[in-house]
């Protein structure tokens, strides 16, 4: 992965749940190298869903065709809001939602 080893990652200014190791990181380095060990390792994603709602997170939004992860995570949490994005519609759909929500 030459190319991901010389792509700067910024700090990050929201945290991020890296799902190799089911932590939350800051830092860009440590991110990256989460990236680079995600390609190849199995995720621990249950652990990553649950860490993120214990964090306070009510919304999560899948963004691409079909709705594989909002099913996985509606398997951990029935509390939680899902969205999907994979065109316009679905698209304003979800900003709909995230407005009546607020």
């Amino acid at each position: 992965t030459p190319t991901l080893n010389s792509t700067n990652f910024n700090d990050l200014s929201i945290p991020l749940v890296n799902n190799v190791d089911a932590v939350v990181v800051n830092s860009g380095d440590v991110a990256r190298e989460g990236v680079r060990r995600q390609v190849s390792a199995s995720v621990r994603w249950s652990e990553s869903v649950e860490k993120m709602i214990a964090a306070g997170v009510t919304t999560f939004i899948e963004v691409g065709p079909g709705k594989v992860l909002c099913g996985l995570i509606k398997s951990i949490s029935k509390e939680v809001q899902l969205c999907n994005v994979e065109n316009k519609a679905s698209l304003e759909e979800t900003i709909a939602k995230l407005r009546i929500g607020s």
